[in-house]
């Protein structure tokens, strides 16, 4: 009876491939690299083959394990590897055991199917086993043992065994080899880590095969030699190598099935690596001669494969990339191929501007070169002084009109277009932008050429439908006749209202000849329009004036129905007789609230400034209101001033002391109750901006009678308690008690059937969202949303979805009859309270923190996910610095390993459960037992990222179970790590976790933040 505590052997992955299977059915190899993705590769194949010969013959050898790399390029040369079991094979001066012979051969077939592609196989194979790949070749080509490097006076012989087509295939592959062996020879000598891409061997064997004195002027003659002789050339097929069969002696390959290429694929390949090497060793004129010869014969072999329907995946022996080959020929001065629009434009800056009229035209419908670049060139022009003939005029003009041309299909940048008009006002510019379309419009789609249509009309327009620009477009092909009499139409019915002289602000030639109603008229009509749209104080004044000596039937303020003061200041104003002055500080102050709204404060500051400059002139002083509108002028720049620093407070205002000192003499001009006292809304941006200044007592000072201030003085009142607050004490409840009255459900009426539902509006919170949204202080944000986060935990009643967070203990613990209250509400408004509060300080880890745990307990997974994500990328300040416990807890693991359930990222949970400070084993059995079905959750993706070493043990065990063979090696070789050692001190061993921590940390952010 077996025992059951016996160790049983790995079972082997569907997908495993032995050795002696190739072996023993000669047909086995083919049939498996004819599949989409064998496994193991072709390279894994040729890698094991050469590994296994001459050296060492491991039986039963897996090829998805690890190949030696224990071979090295000193053993290169005669091999006579006598054995007394196994009948040797007969190739002259080579002594080798059958088997090894054959798994050479296999090496050929597989370097074969690869098409002896030399930058593959540089890329993708040791230069050891290179050496031992061509040395085989050139045996088996000539049937006889050739050692390598051949020396220079080596003359190739054929044996009986050998072919002479094999072998000329050979020799040419190793000199074409030689050349590029020389060029990483060179960069392996001159770098200070001799590694290039995959070349593991070291410097000194190189160098010592390959001595100095070993110049590659013999594989450079070789190779051209090739190119001039009009003998066929013949490659190797799959077909060629015949493997050895267990009972056959005879190892003659089967040369007839080589097959013949052109002398145009020959010589282009051959070139090819010619200018490479001519190129590295800075021949450059024989560098150019050669490029040229290759890429006629590229040409010509291209055309042969496409007379026979081949595709450039079908070449047979020239594999070299026709990009790589354009490069080449640039490098050597002699492109091939036509130069882009953007090379021409950058020779025509060098050669002052030569041939740029008929670039930019042709750019106006490829679209190539960049709008700023063309912008660059125009100003150029303009800027060069020296030369003022009339052919240098024409050109600035004309580029200027092909820069408008092109404006208009660039979003945005139709500014060109009004600047060229205000450079160039002669009908010439015109004509040149009408020349400029009718060349472009027969080259353009249906949508480009309406964009060119509508340009052309808007402009006809905005130029004051200038009868000149309409002749001038009748002689252009753009519009029939029909288009043209509708745009002709149009433009005289314009005329009508407005003539040509429209242009100039003096309105008294448009107004020439008329009656003199009609002419004033026009003149009121046109002041009140500028009016309307002036944000001058200098130009209202003037426009009043003029507008007054009119005797007007209604106040000038009328005239603009959007122009809206605030009630108090509109009181006073109206409170005496209609009058310049009132029309003047009335007008202003309307400008000024409607740039408000537009968020242009420095234009409504401009216009407050100048009426409270006129209230300080004679006029107004001696008026009963002077005095008042001055005040109430102060105030509402004050309020100006609050929301333009409220704005811009990530800016850090400098003015912010000064400010707070307006603040407090406005208020104090609340508490002495005089005649005039600052509006409201003034009053609660006064206290809101010294709250956020740290002024508590200030706050606290003012009226409590007053209910828009209620909230203010209650948070000063906390605020000023935390500040003296020593040990545990509880703060003032004030605060707390308003803000949860403000989320009291209020029940709906009755329905028909008598029931009745709770409203989810918040009645007396009316006032909490403006006082919120106002907030700036760091400190101020935490005790809001410290206080709401304790508000929603009490109303939940859910401990597993506690909100966590800075002075939560502040609060009281229990809360009245908390069915009365409007949870959702809360949650909602502490959502955007947190949002708010991250905008101005966004690498705020509590809130961060905070948002993440309410959005796991409203089920945003992903959402929480990316908050604390945030947390931990933000408190390693971008993964620039350990993580420290302070940063990542046990609690907030434990969050973020359920959010990652959730998502069905179970591997990444398995990781997380590493950053504890003691591991939960059961949780991560739990967890990898899970099936993952998230594409961005692939286990072995992770296994980088964990250093523990019972995890790794789980990992691999898992691995075993399910038979996953080529998985359960990667994390095999994870856990054979140098840095993973049990053995190793602790800080090594905190140093490979600090690493692998900081790799998933990345991960993590790069799945969730980007």
């Amino acid at each position: 009876m077996d025992d059951p505590l016996k160790p049983k052997s790995v079972p082997l992955a569907a997908e495993t491939v032995l050795c002696f299977e190739f072996l023993l059915d000669p047909h086995k190899i083919t049939k498996h690299l004819s599949k989409n993705s064998p496994e193991p590769s072709a390279v894994a194949l040729l890698t094991e083959f050469i590994s296994m010969t001459p050296d060492t013959l491991m039986p039963n050898y897996e090829f998805n394990m690890p190949a030696s790399d224990s071979e090295n390029i000193s053993g290169v040369g005669p091999m006579n590897i006598d054995s007394e079991e196994k009948k040797p094979a007969a190739i002259e001066g080579l002594r080798i055991q059958r088997k090894q012979l054959a798994l050479k051969i296999l090496a050929l077939k597989v370097a074969t199917w690869l098409k002896w592609d030399l930058d593959f196989l540089e890329k993708n194979l040791p230069t050891s086993k290179q050496l031992y790949l061509l040395r085989d070749l050139l045996t088996l080509a000539c049937g006889k043992l050739i050692s390598i490097p051949l020396p220079a006076d080596f003359q190739p012989v054929i044996a009986a065994d050998g072919n002479e087509r094999a072998a000329r295939f050979a020799f040419t592959f190793y000199h074409r080899w030689v050349l590029r062996l020389q060029i990483l020879k060179d960069i392996a000598m001159k770098s200070a880590r001799p590694t290039i891409g995959n070349m593991f061997v070291p410097v000194e064997p190189l160098h010592t095969h390959f001595a100095p004195d070993i110049a590659p002027k013999d594989s450079i003659d070789y190779l051209t030699e090739l190119c001039k002789s009009t003998e066929p050339f013949y490659v190797f097929t799959n077909e060629t190598f015949q493997p050895l069969h267990s009972n056959s002696d005879n190892i003659k390959q089967n040369f007839d099935f080589m097959q013949q290429i052109s002398k145009f694929e020959l010589r282009a390949q051959i070139q090819f690596d010619m200018v490479n090497f001519y190129l590295y060793t800075k021949q450059y004129r024989l560098a150019r001669e050669v490029v040229q010869q290759c890429y006629t014969n590229f040409l010509e072999m291209r055309r042969e494969y496409q007379l026979k329907s081949k595709q450039p995946e079908d070449y047979i022996f020239c594999l070299l990339n026709e990009n790589e080959l354009e490069s080449y020929l640039m490098a050597c001065g002699v492109s091939m191929k036509g130069q882009t629009l953007m090379e021409r434009f950058s020779l025509s800056q060098i050669n002052d501007f030569n041939n740029i009229i008929e670039i930019l035209s042709e750019d106006n419908l490829a679209r190539e070169i960049p709008f700023f670049a063309r912008r660059n060139v125009e100003l150029d022009i303009e800027c060069n002084n020296l030369r003022n003939s009339s052919e240098y005029n024409l050109l600035k003009l004309q580029v200027a009109a092909l820069n408008v041309v092109r404006s208009i299909f660039e979003k945005g940048k139709m500014f060109a277009c009004v600047e060229y008009f205000e450079k160039y006002k002669q009908i010439e510019s015109w004509t040149t932008i009408l020349d400029a379309i009718t060349v472009l419009y027969p080259h353009c789609t249906p949508t480009d050429q309406n964009k060119l249509k509508h340009f052309v009309i808007n402009t006809m327009y905005e130029q004051n439908s200038n009868p000149e620009y309409l002749n001038e477009l009748k002689k252009h092909t753009l519009f029939t006749n029909v288009e043209l009499e509708e745009i002709a139409r149009h433009i005289v019915k314009e005329t009508i209202v407005v003539d040509e002289s429209a242009k100039s602000n003096d309105w008294t030639i448009v107004t020439e000849g008329l009656p003199h109603e009609v002419s004033r008229h026009f003149d009121v009509h046109s002041k009140i329009r500028q009016l309307i749209n002036c944000t001058d104080s200098k130009s209202v004044r003037t426009l009043l004036v003029q507008l007054a000596s009119t005797n007007p039937l209604q106040p000038l303020w009328t005239v603009n129905p959007s122009w809206e003061i605030h009630i108090s200041v509109k009181s006073i104003l109206l409170s005496t007789p209609p009058s310049f002055h009132q029309d003047f500080a009335y007008v202003l102050l309307g400008k000024s609230r409607t740039q408000a709204l537009k968020n242009e404060y420095n234009v409504a500051l401009h216009l407050l400034g100048a009426l409270k400059n006129e209230t300080q002139r004679t006029e107004y002083t001696n008026l009963s209101i002077g005095p008042k509108i001055g005040k109430l002028v102060t105030w509402e720049i004050l309020l100006l001033q609050i929301t333009k620093c409220f704005d811009d407070w990530e800016l850090k205002p400098v003015e912010l002391q000064t400010i707070g000192n307006r603040c407090k003499n406005c208020l104090n001009a609340l508490a002495a109750n005089e005649t005039i006292i600052p509006r409201m809304e003034i009053v609660e941006s006064c206290v809101v901006m010294l709250l956020n200044l740290s002024e508590h007592n200030t706050v606290m000072a003012m009226d409590k009678c007053l209910p828009q201030l209620e909230l203010p003085i209650a948070f000063a009142k906390t605020m000023s308690d935390m500040e003296k607050m020593k040990g545990p004490k509880k703060v003032s409840r004030e605060a707390w008690d308003i803000l949860l009255s403000m989320f009291v459900s209020i029940p709906k009426r009755t329905n028909g059937s008598g029931s009745a539902r709770n409203s989810p509006s918040l009645p007396a919170s009316v006032g909490l969202r403006p006082f919120l949204k106002r907030i700036r202080s760091q400190t101020l944000f935490s005790v809001c949303i410290s206080l709401m986060g304790k508000i929603l935990n009490l109303l939940k009643e859910d401990p597993n979805n506690d909100l966590s967070g800075e002075f939560m203990q502040l609060w009281p613990t229990n809360i009245n009859n908390h069915t009365g209250y409007n949870g959702r509400a809360v949650s909602e408004t502490l959502h955007w309270l947190l949002t708010e509060a991250l905008k101005y300080y966004p690498q705020t880890l509590a809130w961060l923190k905070m948002k993440g745990d309410l959005e796991l307990a409203n089920n945003n997974n992903e959402a929480a996910m990316r908050c604390y994500v945030n947390a931990l990328i933000s408190g390693t300040e971008y993964c620039h610095s350990p993580l420290q416990r302070n940063v990542a807890d046990d609690f907030l693991i434990r969050r973020m390993m359920r959010c990652a359930v959730n998502l069905g990222c179970f591997t990444q949970a398995t990781i997380l459960c590493q950053f504890m400070d003691d591991i939960d084993y059961s949780l991560v059995n739990k967890n990898l037992s899970e099936k993952s079905c998230n594409f961005t959750d692939a286990m072995d993706a992770y296994y980088n990222c964990i250093w523990d070493a019972t995890l790794l043990e789980f990992v691999i065990n898992l691995h075993t179970k399910r038979g996953e063979h080529s998985r359960k090696l990667e994390a095999m070789s994870i856990m054979s790590s140098l840095e993973l050692n049990a053995n190793n001190n602790e800080e090594i061993k905190n140093q490979a976790a600090a690493v692998r921590k900081t790799r998933f940390l990345r991960a993590l952010a790069k799945q969730y933040l980007l």
